[in-house]
């Protein structure tokens, strides 16, 4: 997460879901891995590669939540375009947020913070850059902190947390994308692949949340939020599916 995105159809998303998901009665905590550009996102002269409103919320998904995309486009036009805005905002009443920035080499001691950031919530949404660690990112290079490590999915899971996870879909076939991610969770973190639960959204760029339930009553409440989400205005204006 880049306090130079905030506010973007992405957080629409994400804000939109966490509310269903809260609705349902997830008590939530909202870990952004707040990270700074790399050298690699800008240019010789400093300025940034990505245009940072190319992402905007597209006006024909306004109505999913007219008050949320009020607020986010907001916050995205303005001079304090932050995370601090968006928290500030109290999108999800009562969620409680980590935002220290993550670096390569004190990111040991930033997870251990957020574990206990999160010792009372239910919920915990990990929010990178990228989502899940891949193959081709070693943890030591530069490029590791815009990922989740398997290993901080587990300590939530094994603190009886579920977990929701912001992963940046590849280009791969859409089931073989899928398999790989649950098989790499079975690997890692021992979840039953069966209980993962997944919600797409495709307006700008395609991101999937993969929902990794700390219980079977946790499971149920997933589903319940991603089916009722799909079956409003989010599913009908293709917010979501």
């Amino acid at each position: 997460m880049q306090d130079r995105y905030a506010g973007d159809v992405g957080d629409y998303g994400k804000i939109g879901v966490l509310k269903f998901l809260q609705t349902q009665g997830f008590t939530i905590g909202v870990n952004w891995y707040r990270v700074p550009v790399l050298d690699n996102e800008k240019k010789e002269d400093g300025t940034y590669k990505q245009l940072d409103g190319k992402y905007l919320i597209p006006p024909p998904i306004w109505e999913c939540d007219p008050q949320l995309a009020e607020i986010l486009t907001n916050i995205a036009q303005s001079k304090k375009r932050s995370v601090a805005e968006i928290q500030k905002a109290d999108l999800v009443p009562g969620a409680i947020y980590y935002d220290d920035y993550l670096t390569l080499d004190g990111r040991h001691e930033w997870h251990e913070k957020a574990l206990k950031r999160f010792k009372d919530v239910e919920l915990v949404f990990m929010d990178p850059d990228n989502g899940l660690l891949v193959k081709s990112v070693g943890k030591g290079s530069a490029r590791s902190i815009k990922y989740v490590f398997y290993e901080e999915v587990k300590d939530y899971i094994d603190a009886e947390k579920s977990v929701l996870v912001y992963n940046h879909r590849c280009r791969k076939p859409e089931k073989k994308y899928f398999d790989d991610i649950k098989d790499r969770l079975y690997d890692n973190v021992k979840i039953n692949t069966g209980l993962i639960q997944t919600i797409t959204f495709s307006k700008g760029t395609t991101r999937d949340y993969i929902a990794i339930p700390a219980s079977k009553k946790h499971c149920d409440m997933f589903k319940a939020a991603f089916d009722d989400m799909r079956e409003s205005m989010w599913g009908k204006l293709g917010g979501c599916r």
